[in-house]
């Protein structure tokens, strides 16, 4: 959980990047498809944090676990077409960018009964 006097995670990529307020907009992770490149992307990312932060060795780590880990916020970067996703971590958080190419927002199937 986020600590109290911590910048929120969009005013920090927003500030990373360099970017204005309205150029950076946060999706729900469950509208969000990402390609195969992009989901090996998310896997090496989750493998090097976890590994950076409890100093497990994380070789074999399933994919729906390393997504997990990079599901806290999800943005989409209107400046450049790109998905970030982050982690909110005990003391930091922690953004990935996913190219362009390499997501999409999957499409409504309208309700189901």
């Amino acid at each position: 959980m986020p600590e109290a006097g911590r910048q929120p995670v969009r005013d920090q990529v927003l500030e990373a990047l360099g970017q204005t307020q309205d150029s950076l907009h946060e999706l729900d992770y469950e509208d969000v498809a990402i390609s195969a490149a992009g989901l090996a992307l998310v896997r090496q990312a989750a493998t090097l944090v976890l590994r950076r932060v409890s100093g497990m060795a994380a070789e074999e780590l399933p994919i729906s676990r390393a997504l997990a880990l990079f599901l806290d916020h999800v943005f989409w970067n209107e400046a450049t077409g790109g998905l970030i996703l982050c982690a909110d971590l005990s003391e930091k958080s922690v953004c990935l960018p996913i190219p362009a190419d390499c997501w999409g927002i999957k499409p409504h199937m309208g309700h189901i009964q």
